[in-house]
């Protein structure tokens, strides 16, 4: 199983690829790496951040039922969405990946998301 890293706000989070589940998605994503992007807060979802990728894929391993926890992807959205807390989101992602570390940080970049609009991140390898 791959470990990616989200470098955020001097947060650093780890995440297991769901390869078995979404190896598409899960190839898109290692091919990408390291990346360098932005990352966003949802507007009506709830207590989720959005970091932009630059692919398209089609849904593999769709959920509707998020935790806190998990990432997904958007289909053909272009967007992996890290849910923190409590959401909905407002359609079926493709589930990729699941935090293994500092989901505490990842709460703490929402709550600063808010405040200011975007944040940079950094995607990478673990």
């Amino acid at each position: 199983m791959s470990v990616i890293r989200f470098i955020c706000e001097g947060e650093v989070i780890e995440a297991d690829l769901l390869e078995d589940d979404a190896p598409r998605i899960c190839g898109y994503i290692r091919s990408v790496l390291p990346l360098d992007s932005t990352m966003v807060h949802a507007k009506f979802a709830g207590e989720e951040t959005i970091v932009m990728v630059p692919f398209f894929a089609e849904q593999e391993n769709g959920k509707t039922d998020v935790v806190a926890g998990d990432i997904g992807y958007y289909p053909g959205r272009q967007t992996l969405c890290l849910f923190y807390g409590e959401t909905q989101p407002f359609g079926e992602v493709s589930y990729v990946a699941r935090v293994r570390s500092n989901l505490e940080g990842l709460a703490r970049c929402g709550r600063r998301l808010l405040e200011t609009g975007h944040l940079p991140v950094r995607m990478e390898r673990a």
